[in-house]
């Protein structure tokens, strides 16, 4: 400074932001390690909030636990892997709540796919942005708590797509191996996998790079695991009348109009959208004005990428519109829980590196505000909904109170312990987790859904027949007095709905109908 020159500085002046570049310069020299910090925070709070907020299991938790313990090849409603590793988780901590870990955990090892698969074809700093991003998407988060076949679809998706892309471009055989094996497990999740599977194929037909695999045993072998490890679920479908394909069919609306196509379309597109709205918005601001753009490359190896790529990111969505209009049916929302695993990197493939400094710091204020806002969104559900209208939330259903009422009247008439349990779905499922006696499920009180009861055993041991009310309790008590004629009605019971303790506005209790079919001498 010359002799005599004073400084004066502006006390009004905005300070020079220091945190966002510290943060971009340290996630560019480790990027795993931010990954993995990131990582373990999600497991944290994503296993902790559910375990501290419901004080019942979520529905598709105790639908896991109730029926995963029967260890059967199918179930009428899906494949049974998700719901093995709920009981097994069981079995192995002799809690329940330990499920509330599995949602969490499937969602890492996705993200950690996602990363490895991004590795491969950009730059760190981009692998690292195209996979938390994803944290935008409720399906990772919010949703992920309610472990179940629509979770674990995701990182069998996301490895059998790494292990896809590293057979084409590295030839080894040991990849070919397992993208058919993680193929077969994406199967034994959820039959949707077959909208993974078919654009996989057509790749290996029309990529003029991956066409050339078809001249090493690498397709052939992927194939024949695949055929290996699925062969006892499609054993089971073929001797079970296809149960779980004539229930999703049962479920999806039909047309009813020539407009319902229309209709059902602007539905199905419209739930996709909004689920993408987040990460659309993320990608919106940082790819603003000023962003230097690269033309994507025409030749090579980049080009093979993203090809390879966008097939993953729009391939399954585009295959269950184009089913789902032919056959006349709704495409449920959920339906679209896997296809957007690799949704961001597309965009980093098409619209190159985010070189602008000041896009680099948006990215990170909006990352770090999207890790705040999942859980709040998640806490305001639990929490703050209760206070403002009364609707009959799964984790406030008083499962424990219920399951020991009915197993307690079930001993005190018949002096056995309660081995079935049938009715509506989550009631029933209810009292097979939270009985001490830990009776067997007869979804629906129908046999012919559960392979696992002997109609004999169910006879000689008898059952409870349980419901909440609905609207149609009465014609439901009737049809069950219709089919079952040694069915006893028991007193009803009403019971209040669980709370996290706070001060909630009263909400209607539940009321539970429930019979007792005698066990025969």
């Amino acid at each position: 400074m010359p002799k005599g020159k004073i400084t004066v500085h502006d006390a009004t002046a905005p300070p020079t932001p220091t945190v966002w570049p510290a943060a971009i310069d340290y996630a560019r020299r480790y990027p795993g390690r931010v990954l993995t910090i990131v990582l373990a925070l999600h497991l944290l709070v994503w296993t902790l909030l559910p375990l501290l907020l419901s004080p019942n299991l979520q529905l598709d938790l105790v639908e896991g636990l109730a029926l995963g313990k029967e260890w059967q090849l199918g179930y009428w409603k899906h494949p049974p892997l998700p719901w093995w590793m709920d009981d097994l988780a069981f079995r192995l901590t002799g809690s329940i709540d330990v499920v509330y870990l599995l949602g969490p955990l499937t969602i890492i090892a996705c993200l950690a796919g996602v990363w490895l698969l991004a590795r491969a074809v950009v730059a760190p700093i981009e692998a690292l942005f195209a996979t938390l991003a994803l944290e935008g998407i409720h399906f990772y988060n919010f949703s992920a708590v309610k472990f179940a076949h629509d979770q674990l679809q995701l990182p069998f998706w996301v490895f059998t797509s790494l292990f896809f892309y590293r057979a084409i471009v590295h030839g080894r055989l040991l990849n070919w191996v397992l993208a058919g094996v993680f193929l077969a497990g994406a199967f034994w999740s959820k039959y949707a996998a077959v909208v993974l599977a078919a654009p996989l194929g057509l790749f290996l037909i029309f990529d003029p790079v991956a066409r050339r695999t078809w001249r090493t045993p690498g397709p052939y072998v992927m194939a024949l695991f695949f055929l290996v490890v699925i062969a006892p679920n499609v054993w089971w479908l073929v001797t079970n009348d296809f149960l779980p394909f004539r229930y999703a069919d049962e479920r999806a609306k039909v047309v009813g109009h020539w407009y319902d196509y229309f209709v059902f379309l602007v539905e199905w597109a419209g739930g996709q959208t909004l689920t993408l709205l987040p990460v659309a918005a993320l990608l919106g601001v940082i790819y603003w004005r000023g962003t230097t753009h690269n033309l994507p490359a025409t030749t090579g190896i980049a080009a093979f990428n993203r090809r390879y790529v966008t097939l993953l990111a729009l391939g399954p969505f585009l295959l269950t519109t184009i089913i789902s209009v032919a056959a006349g049916r709704l495409a449920i929302t959920m339906w679209g829980y896997p296809f957007w695993s690799f949704a961001p990197l597309a965009v980093v493939l098409w619209f190159g590196p985010i070189t602008v400094g000041a896009n680099q710091r948006r990215l990170a204020a909006c990352l770090f505000g999207i890790f705040l806002m999942m859980p709040l969104a998640y806490l305001t559900a639990e929490i703050v909904e209760p206070l403002l209208r009364d609707r009959g939330k799964a984790t406030q259903f008083p499962g424990p109170t219920v399951a020991a009422h009915v197993t307690r009247a079930w001993r005190e008439t018949y002096g056995t312990p309660l081995a079935y349990v049938g009715g509506d779905e989550f009631a029933a499922n209810n009292v097979a987790v939270y009985s001490t006696d830990r009776p067997h499920v007869v979804p629906h009180g129908d046999s012919n859904l559960a392979p696992w009861v002997s109609a004999d055993d169910l006879a000689r041991r008898g059952t409870v027949l349980i419901w909440e009310a609905n609207l149609l309790i009465s014609q439901t008590i009737e049809t069950a007095r219709s089919k079952h004629e040694r069915i006893d009605i028991q007193p009803v019971l009403v019971l209040p709905r669980l709370s996290q303790g706070l001060t909630q506005r009263p909400a209607r209790p539940a009321t539970i109908y429930f019979g007792f079919i005698a066990p025969r001498p």
